[in-house]
């Protein structure tokens, strides 16, 4: 007898073989079987959820058998699952906060030495024996620069420790930590607007509430310098697209790094996409194996407690 029908996304071997010695398991990729991931989760008792998204719909149409929205990641958001329907429906959301936090720092800096040591297009011209191209590829270090951190948790503390590891100044916006938390790293807690004028790069580590969404409009990238580049490695929607797409048109910035977008995956027509000042990445930034560990484990863990009567260590309701 098991504990329940539990449905999940392609999870690690070891973790999938776990979860079957406990409950009837279903594997379904959404964005591969988005059909069938729509008809699977109104029949379950709980989702391990990466990408996959759980609407008001799915949740009424379970009839209440469904009782846990497990989170491998940090974010959980509206394009995912809406916590107020999931608390009318008495559905419980967990996530696995910090997870993901050194992934998604590296692949920042990644992205950051890429734009500003066009290591992208170097490649390219490599490729096309046009090795002469180097000349056009001279780029600028990062030792000395001052990046922008938007939103100090788990990854923006990283990416702070990181900055003065790359020799770099850094300033911080984060309306909710003391300012005490930002000047014992070396850095400077500044409002949104200095962050935005002061900053060779600007960084996006906040979640995305009605607060923080569209944040980073016209008047907010009018403010950064001509030569600074934007990475949002959080959510989509956190930056406005339209006016990203304005500014990088403009060379009002000089380039833009996104691992997320409002809608996944952008429609093949979407202006950023054409655009060669932007480096895209298909929202990775926790594709490690070692997050994925954690964040997948973590998550497995969630269900089977919560399925065997027990409180979850990480709710984002109750």
């Amino acid at each position: 007898m098991t504990l329940g029908r539990v449905l999940v996304e392609e999870l690690q071997p070891d973790i999938l073989q776990w979860l079957r010695e406990r409950v009837e398991l279903v594997v379904v990729e959404p964005w591969v079987e988005p059909e069938r991931w729509e008809q699977e989760v109104p029949c379950v008792d709980a989702v391990i959820s990466r990408k996959g998204r759980i609407t008001r719909e799915q949740m009424e149409k379970s009839g209440g058998r469904l009782k846990l929205v497990a989170r491998t990641g940090v974010g959980v958001d509206p394009s995912r699952i809406v916590l107020n329907d999931a608390k009318e429906f008495n559905v419980l959301v967990t996530n696995m906060p910090g997870c993901n936090a050194v992934s998604v720092a590296e692949l920042v800096f990644c992205q950051m030495i890429s734009l500003v040591r066009y290591t992208h297009q170097a490649d390219r011209s490599v490729k096309a024996n046009r090795w002469g191209d180097y000349l056009r590829y001279t780029g600028t270090e990062l030792a000395g620069k001052t990046i922008g951190i938007i939103g100090m948790g788990n990854i923006g503390t990283r990416m702070a420790i990181r900055a003065r590891a790359f020799e770099m100044n850094f300033l911080i916006y984060d309306p909710y930590i003391p300012e005490s938390h930002v000047t014992s790293l070396g850095g400077k807690w500044v409002g949104l607007h200095e962050l935005l004028k002061e900053s060779d790069f600007v960084t996006i580590h906040c979640p995305l509430t009605p607060e923080t969404k569209d944040m980073i409009g016209d008047i907010e990238l009018a403010l950064m310098k001509p030569t600074a580049c934007l990475i949002n490695a959080a959510r989509g929607g956190i930056a406005n697209e339209e006016a990203l797409c304005r500014a990088l048109q403009k060379k009002k910035i000089a380039g833009a790094a996104l691992d997320v977008i409002a809608v996944e995956p952008p429609e093949k027509d979407h202006p950023l996409l054409q655009l060669e000042n932007v480096l895209w990445t298909p929202h990775l930034g926790a594709q490690t194996f070692e997050a994925a560990q954690r964040g997948e484990w973590g998550a497995a863990e969630e269900v089977i407690r919560v399925l065997e009567g027990k409180r979850p260590k990480n709710p984002v309701t109750l």
